[in-house]
């Protein structure tokens, strides 16, 4: 990974964001793109008044910038330590005129980004994003994995990702970036399946199990990874049991599991699981993943 892309729009759990991403960035040793998206009036309310939209760009600008600055500046304080061995990450920032979906996609379709982290409001309110339904959109339309940073999450030293699936073969892209951050991690990733039947030696959930954790030993070579087969009949209660693990360190998930990430940021549920206001959490869009299918 070559660098990290992160929206911001200043607010305490964009900059709590933009900390996990660098310390992130530093141990993959990748460089970081902070990007601001902004609007401007689209058409004047006078016509004596026609130039006012370009003056509110120009200054609209002109703030974005310093604000991404002095970001720059306050991450840049704490990125290097006398230390020859440690990674220290390149910070920029770029801003632009348009939806934060439109700006984002922009940067990653100029090859300027393989993830994007984002920062959510915290409280337990895990669908209060900071960017509200941009990140929404984003979830939707984006072409690379989203790292979902809950404003109470600081980083640690990431050692164990749990990857839910439902099995279906397209999951093995995300399989495959997932290991590419567990590798210079020296991480642990753990497979989860989470289903409601029982699943007997000789059954067909137990076949599918096979071929799927077989298409995985073919695919990819990766010793630091174990499966787990998580019964439950109630999916949820599955899902509290992934999110109690007290070792878990970042959870993910593909956007076409729709039942199991609409458990995730459904408000009721999410107050129960309160573990997850400190999980990161790693979403692939559908987009990502069909790009790659491509």
């Amino acid at each position: 990974m070559k660098k990290i892309l992160i929206p911001t729009d200043f607010s305490l759990p964009a900059e709590n964001a933009a900390h996990y991403a660098l310390a992130l960035a530093k141990n993959l040793k990748a460089d970081i793109l902070l990007c601001n998206a902004f609007k401007v009036p689209s058409e004047a309310p006078t016509a004596p008044q026609v130039a006012w939209p370009l003056m509110d760009y120009k200054e609209l600008k002109q703030e974005v910038t310093s604000e991404l600055d002095s970001l720059v500046k306050l991450l840049s304080d704490q990125s290097c330590v006398v230390d020859e061995e440690e990674y220290c990450p390149h910070l920029a920032f770029e801003s632009g005129v348009g939806s934060v979906c439109d700006v984002v996609s922009s940067l990653v379709k100029k090859g300027k980004a393989e993830l994007v982290v984002m920062g959510m409001a915290g409280a337990g309110l895990l669908t209060q994003f900071i960017l509200g339904s941009n990140a929404k959109e984003m979830i939707e339309k984006a072409s690379v994995p989203l790292l979902l940073v809950p404003f109470e999450a600081s980083f640690k030293n990431i050692r164990q990702i749990a990857f839910a699936t439902d099995l279906k073969e397209e999951d093995l892209f995300a399989i495959k970036f997932i290991i590419s951050m567990a590798l210079p991690l020296n991480a642990q990733v753990t497979i989860v399946h989470i289903t409601n039947k029982e699943v007997g030696p000789h059954s067909n959930v137990q076949r599918k199990i096979d071929a799927f954790l077989q298409k995985i030993a073919t695919d990819i070579n990766f010793s630091g990874m174990k499966y787990e087969y998580v019964w439950n009949i109630d999916i949820d209660n599955g899902l509290d049991w992934i999110a109690t693990q007290e070792e878990l360190d970042v959870m993910a998930i593909s956007h076409h599991h729709h039942n199991l990430l609409a458990r995730i940021f459904k408000g009721s549920h999410t107050q129960k699981l309160s573990r997850h206001t400190k999980i990161p959490l790693l979403v692939f869009p559908p987009q990502y993943i069909d790009d790659l299918k491509q």
